[in-house]
C-alpha cells in the first residue's frame, strides 16, 4: 500500500513536471519568434527561460489541488496554450506583434482567406510548438489514486514559481513600475514579462477599453489641434479646386521595392512606372506604413479620415459607427462610392463606408452578381477593376471612387492569379516569385481600369491615388535571409498621386497620416476645416513618422517630430469621443 502510494506521488510528479516543461517550452518559443530573435538566440536568453518556467508553475499549479481522478482536465489548458501560440507566431509574422484579447473575438473575420494565411504562415520549426505537446501522452497515463488534496505539493509549485520569478523578473536597473505597464507592443511585453501578466494585462485592457474622455483631455484636444495641427483654408496647389474627380486605390500589400523592378529583363510594374514618370506625379516611396491590429482595415481608416489608429484595439469593428470626419464629408457635392472584393462584414466595411462618407458600398456579391467573377476566372483585382470599369459611365461628376484589392493578400492561391514568365524564373525563390507574379497582376488590372478612364473621357480630369495598406514580403526575404533580417529601408509602402498640378518626388520618411492632408491639397478641399492629424506633403518637409509597436522614429527627427508621437494619444482620445467631438463640422 506504502508503495503503491509512493509510486502514485512519484508519477504524479513527473507529470507535473513534463507539463510544465512543455508548456514553458512553448511560451519561451513564442517568445523568441515574435521578439527576442529566433532559435538562434536559444542559449541568450536565460531570463525569459526563468520567466517562462514561472509562469507554466503557476499556470498550472491548479493540477495539485484536484483529486487524482480530475488531473486529466489538464489537457485543457495545455491544449488551448498550444493553439494559442501557433495562432500567435503566425500572427506576428504577418503584423509584427501578438494579438490582441479583443481580436481574438472577431468571428466575422474568420473566412478561407484566413485559414489559408494562416496555413501559408506555418514554419517547420513550428512543430517545436506541437511535438512536446504531443510526445506527453507516452508520459501522461491515467492516474487514480486514494491520495488526498496535496496542498503541500501545491505550495511547493508556488514556491519554485517565486523562485523562477526572482531571476527572470530581475533587471539592472530595478525598474519595476515601467517593465509591467503596459506602454509597449504585446510582443514586447509577453517576453518581457510572460503568460499571466500578459494575459491579466490584455484581459484588463479588453474590459476597460470604454474609457470616458474628461472635460481636461477635451481642452488638451482643443490646445493640440490649434497650436500642433495646420490651419489653412488656400487652395494654392491646385488650379480647378473640387472639380476633378478621384479614384482612390488602395492596393493590398504593395511593397516600394518592386516598383521599378525587373525579373529576367522585363519589368514587373510597367504600369506604375509609367504613372510615376510622368508629369503631375507626386510620388513618395518610402511611406511607413502605421496600422496596427486592425491591418487593412487601419489603412482604411487613416486614408480616409486623417486620424491615426488605436494602437490596442481595432477602429472599424469596435468604434466603426463614428461619426468621423472623412475624404468624402471633404468632397462636398461628390457622387462617392466604394468598392471591395470581399464581403461586406469583413472588418465592418458595410458600417465603415458609411462612417467614411460613401454613398454605396459594392462588394464580393455584386462582383459575383455582375459576372465579373466568373469572367476573369475569379481573379479579384481584375474583377474589382472590370467592374469598376463598367460603373464609369454611371457615375455623377464630379465622383470619388475608392476601391480595394485582394490579389495580394497572402497566401496565392493558384487558382486566384494568373501565370506570367515570373513564375517560370529561375532567379527568385518561390515566395518571392508568388508575391511579384500577385504585383504584376494587380499592375496590369490598374493598368486596364486607367485605359478605361481614357476611353471614358476622364482621364484628363481624374486624380489617381495609388496607396498600399501595409506591407507583406519584405525584401530580406527574396535575399534568402531570414524573418528576423528586415531592415527600416524594407518596410516602406508608396504613396502615388497622379493628375496633380504638382510634380514631386519625395525620397524622405513620411507616414500614412500624412496623405489625408496631401489629397486635400491636391484636390482643393482645404474649405474644409478639418485637416487630420499629419501634414501635407506640398507644405512641410516631413521626414519622419512614428511606428506604433514601440512609438519610436523613423526617418531623421525634426521639429514635427513631437506632434507627430502626441498625435497618437490625441487621435485615441478623438476615437473614444468622436460622438461628442465630431458631431458638428468641427
Amino acid at each position: 500500500m506504502e508503495m503503491g502510494s509512493g509510486y502514485g506521488k512519484w508519477r504524479d510528479t513527473v507529470i507535473f513536471v513534463s507539463c510544465v516543461a512543455v508548456a514553458a517550452w512553448q511560451c519561451f518559443y513564442v517568445a523568441l519568434d515574435t521578439r527576442l530573435g529566433g532559435l538562434g538566440n536559444v542559449f541568450h536568453e536565460w531570463h525569459a527561460v526563468a520567466v517562462s518556467v514561472a509562469n507554466a508553475l503557476v499556470l498550472l499549479s491548479p493540477y495539485w489541488l484536484l483529486k487524482p481522478r480530475w488531473r486529466g482536465l489538464v489537457w485543457i489548458p495545455l491544449s488551448l496554450l498550444t493553439l494559442w501560440c501557433l495562432m500567435q507566431v503566425c500572427y506576428c509574422r504577418a503584423y509584427d506583434d501578438l494579438m490582441p484579447v479583443r481580436s481574438l473575438l472577431m468571428t466575422e473575420n474568420v473566412n478561407k482567406t484566413l485559414t489559408d494565411s494562416f496555413l501559408d504562415l506555418l514554419r517547420w520549426r513550428d512543430l517545436l510548438i506541437v511535438v512536446p505537446f504531443l510526445l506527453l501522452p507516452f508520459v501522461i497515463r491515467a492516474v487514480v489514486t486514494e491520495q488526498k488534496f496535496r496542498v503541500k505539493a501545491f505550495s511547493l509549485t508556488l514556491l519554485a514559481a517565486f523562485l523562477f520569478g526572482v531571476v527572470g523578473y530581475y533587471t539592472s536597473d530595478g525598474n519595476y513600475e515601467k517593465r509591467f505597464l503596459y506602454n509597449f507592443s504585446n510582443s514586447d511585453y509577453f517576453a518581457l514579462n510572460g503568460l499571466i501578466p500578459y494575459g491579466l494585462c490584455s484581459i484588463h485592457q479588453a474590459i476597460s477599453h470604454s474609457h470616458t474622455v474628461t472635460d481636461a483631455e477635451r481642452a488638451e484636444i482643443d490646445r493640440f489641434l490649434h497650436e500642433q495641427c495646420p490651419q489653412y483654408h488656400d487652395n494654392r496647389y491646385c488650379i480647378a479646386p473640387l472639380q476633378r474627380n478621384l479614384v482612390l486605390i488602395i492596393v493590398e500589400s504593395l511593397h516600394t521595392w518592386p516598383i521599378g523592378m525587373q525579373v529576367d529583363g522585363r519589368e514587373v510594374t510597367p504600369t506604375l512606372n509609367r504613372l510615376i514618370a510622368a508629369e503631375g506625379a507626386i510620388y513618395a516611396p518610402h511611406v511607413l506604413f502605421q496600422t496596427g491590429h486592425g491591418h487593412s482595415s487601419d489603412a482604411h481608416f487613416i486614408y480616409n479620415t486623417g486620424l491615426l489608429p488605436l494602437r490596442d484595439d481595432v477602429v472599424a469593428v469596435n468604434y466603426g459607427d463614428g461619426p468621423y470626419p472623412s475624404l468624402a464629408d471633404a468632397l462636398k457635392g461628390y457622387d462617392c462610392r466604394m468598392m471591395v472584393c470581399d464581403d461586406k462584414g469583413y472588418w465592418n466595411q458595410a458600417v465603415t463606408s458609411q462612417s467614411y462618407g460613401f454613398d454605396t458600398l459594392y462588394c464580393h456579391d455584386q462582383l459575383a452578381a455582375s459576372g465579373a467573377l466568373k469572367r476573369h476566372a475569379g481573379v479579384d483585382d481584375a474583377a474589382l477593376t472590370d467592374y469598376a470599369a463598367l460603373l464609369l459611365p454611371q457615375l455623377h461628376q464630379p465622383f470619388f471612387l475608392e476601391m480595394v484589392t485582394m490579389t495580394m493578400h497572402t497566401p496565392y492561391p493558384q487558382d486566384k492569379v494568373r501565370h506570367s514568365w515570373i513564375l517560370d524564373s529561375d532567379t527568385l525563390n518561390a515566395e518571392a516569385r508568388s508575391y511579384l507574379n500577385c504585383v504584376n497582376l494587380t499592375d496590369s488590372c490598374i493598368g486596364a481600369f486607367m485605359d478605361n478612364l481614357q476611353r471614358n473621357g476622364l482621364a484628363s480630369n481624374t486624380v489617381v491615388a495609388i496607396l498600399s495598406d501595409h506591407t507583406q514580403l519584405y525584401r530580406n526575404r527574396i535575399m534568402g535571409l531570414t524573418d528576423y533580417d528586415a531592415v527600416p529601408d524594407d518596410w516602406g509602402i508608396p504613396m502615388i498621386i497622379t493628375g496633380c498640378d504638382t510634380t514631386l518626388r519625395y525620397e524622405p520618411v513620411l507616414g500614412q497620416v500624412d496623405v489625408f492632408p496631401t489629397l486635400l491639397d491636391v484636390m482643393g478641399a482645404n474649405g474644409y476645416p478639418w485637416k487630420g492629424l499629419g501634414h501635407s506633403l506640398l507644405r512641410y518637409d516631413v521626414r519622419s513618422a512614428i511606428q506604433p509597436r514601440n512609438m519610436s522614429v523613423l526617418g531623421d527627427s525634426t521639429a514635427l517630430t513631437p506632434q507627430q508621437r502626441q498625435a497618437w494619444d490625441i487621435s485615441r482620445l478623438l476615437i473614444l469621443d468622436r460622438a461628442h467631438y465630431f458631431k458638428t463640422d468641427n
